[in-house]
């Protein structure tokens, strides 16, 4: 099944061919001027562009340099067959991984993510965090389990987050570029000198983005719709539309210290989050999913946090084999 078209395709297409064009190691100052023109022509043409260059980023680890000479291959293919524009447009926007990643069905099959995750230019493994500075200044806390790329580009400085979650803390812009993150669903951009975000992705091809500092632009990339979150916000959204503004809360933020701070959540999701930070497998009764927790766990340590729920609830913990954990009701 192919997902259905954004609304913004028509400069999707163009942006690639420029995108094409610019990646051209024999490219002119004639083409440069006419992709200036073109890009400052139309606010749309700015933000098809924008969103080209960050959904590239998603493969840049693993292509490179192909990238380029690839997209040079089939400009002079298409020059000395003389096919269509269209047809070369379709090579170039294959050969990026624009396409496949960004607007026609990525949510279809888990293997971009996959690769993009095993060759990503920073990723941790299940249970450990990592904390690191970018060029630029951007501090980074990257999540259990999770993949970052980064690359440069004319008007951004772009990162996908591929996998997991992460944590952003940026101060300014750098040569008049906004920081930007990329993750399968949308681009966000740094709209205040200094901000600082979580991006997440969650099931259901959805993500949530968490502010606590500054002004953060969401636009999905299936939908022309935009909306600024700003400091104390957080969002669910999609590729295709954004959900309610709803209070940020804690703990997007409390797990760059080793901690979760939940407040009235059910049991089945706290016990989804701690298993993030966990192998094997943990097995919940029905039957108390729907308890509330509050309170302070350490992300590292799942023993002391099942001993704190039996301590909090009618609960009993048994650890059946090391890799099966069962929770049931006493």
């Amino acid at each position: 099944m192919t997902s259905p078209k954004p609304s913004n395709f028509h400069h999707l297409e163009e942006a690639s061919e420029w995108f094409a064009v610019l990646s051209d190691e024999s490219v002119s100052n004639i083409d440069r001027e006419g992709w200036r023109n073109w890009l400052e022509s139309d606010a749309e043409h700015l933000k098809a562009w924008q969103q080209v260059e960050s959904v590239g980023v998603m493969f840049t680890s693993f292509q490179g340099n192909n990238l380029q000479q690839s997209a040079g291959r089939v400009l002079d293919t298409s020059r000395s067959r003389d096919i269509s524009r269209r047809q070369m447009m379709k090579g170039v926007m294959s050969i990026a991984g624009v396409a496949s990643i960004g607007w026609f069905g990525w949510e279809q099959t888990p293997l971009p993510s996959m690769v993009a995750s095993w060759t990503a230019d920073f990723h941790t493994s299940v249970g450990e965090v990592s904390h690191f500075a970018l060029a630029d200044g951007t501090k980074v806390w990257l999540n259990t389990k999770s993949a970052m790329n980064r690359a440069n580009s004319s008007t951004l400085r772009p990162i996908a987050l591929v996998e997991g979650e992460a944590l952003f803390e940026t101060d300014g812009q750098v040569n008049g570029r906004p920081f930007s993150v990329t993750c399968q669903q949308a681009v966000m951009k740094a709209a205040t000198s200094k901000t600082r975000f979580c991006l997440r992705h969650l099931s259901n091809q959805r993500a949530i983005l968490a502010v606590y500092e500054g002004t953060v632009s969401l636009a999905p990339l299936m939908s022309r719709q935009t909306k600024e979150v700003k400091a104390g916000e957080e969002v669910v959204f999609d590729n295709q539309s954004i959900g309610r503004i709803q209070p940020v809360l804690a703990i997007h933020e409390s797990w760059t210290r080793g901690l979760l701070i939940v407040d009235d959540m059910a049991l089945s999701d706290f016990i989804a989050e701690i298993g993030r930070y966990r192998h094997g497998y943990i097995n919940l009764d029905p039957s108390i999913a729907a308890l509330r927790v509050i309170g302070t766990y350490p992300t590292q340590d799942a023993n002391l946090v099942f001993d704190m729920l039996e301590n909090a609830f009618p609960i009993q913990v048994k650890r059946v084999l090391p890799w099966w954990t069962s929770i049931s009701a006493v």
